[in-house]
């Protein structure tokens, strides 16, 4: 900015100035937020193919008393 600059001027030039880092700091976002999603999508097809390919675990067969595992005689 010029010192001697008319105010209005300077005004002028300071909106300019915070809507081009607005606009940049959008811009900005909007890639954060497409990466994220991509991201967030790489994960969930990760976890099906998990899914498909790993078996559940079953629980745990009751136990006699509650003091240990059952005994196979």
């Amino acid at each position: 900015m010029v010192p001697d600059a008319d105010p209005s001027d300077r005004l002028a030039e300071t909106r300019r100035a915070i809507e081009r880092d607005a606009n940049e700091l959008r811009a900005r976002a909007g890639g954060a937020r497409a990466t994220m999603l991509t991201a967030l999508g790489g994960i969930l097809e990760i976890r099906q193919i998990l899914s498909a390919v790993m078996p559940r675990r079953r629980p745990a067969p009751p136990r006699g008393d509650g003091a240990g595992p059952p005994l196979d005689l």
